[in-house]
């Protein structure tokens, strides 16, 4: 092996010997022997190692979890939650929010039933003389 091949496979399989592959082991031993840049090399890749593995996570108490959850669950039930008409209206009162309502139904009921067309008079019907043009027609001929 030679030490190009070394500082490559080191890149690749990192400096821990167990994940080097067997066939490679042997032959990256007798190369570390005889080198000292190599083993230089080879002991700031363990470093690096180190510094990526970094400290064990820190251990957590499921007690510990339990009653975090148990107190943000209390505290989300006692916040009073926001609603659509309560973002729209803001805090009014039920009834003043009801009467409110019910005057915006009978507006809509009546706008609504002045949008409707008042019906042709008895008798009389509207007939189309061309595509676009509309005249009364009271089925006698003029």
């Amino acid at each position: 092996m030679t030490d190009e091949d070394f500082l490559r496979h080191l890149d690749e399989h990192g400096a821990e010997p167990e994940r080097w592959p067997p066939e490679l082991r042997a032959a990256a031993d007798a190369v570390l022997a005889r080198s000292p840049a190599l083993r230089a090399a080879r002991e700031e890749a363990l470093s690096f190692d180190r510094l990526l593995a970094g400290p064990p996570p820190p251990t957590v108490e499921e007690a510990r979890v339990a009653r975090l959850l148990a107190a943000v669950g209390t505290a989300a039930r006692r916040t009073p939650q926001d609603t659509l008409v309560m973002l729209l209206l803001g805090r009014m009162p039920r009834r003043l929010a009801a009467g409110l309502g019910a005057a915006l139904l009978a507006l809509g009921w009546l706008a609504g039933s002045m949008a409707v067309p008042a019906p042709a008079p008895r008798g009389q019907e509207v007939a189309l003389l061309g595509d676009e043009v509309a005249t009364l027609f009271d089925g006698e001929s003029r």
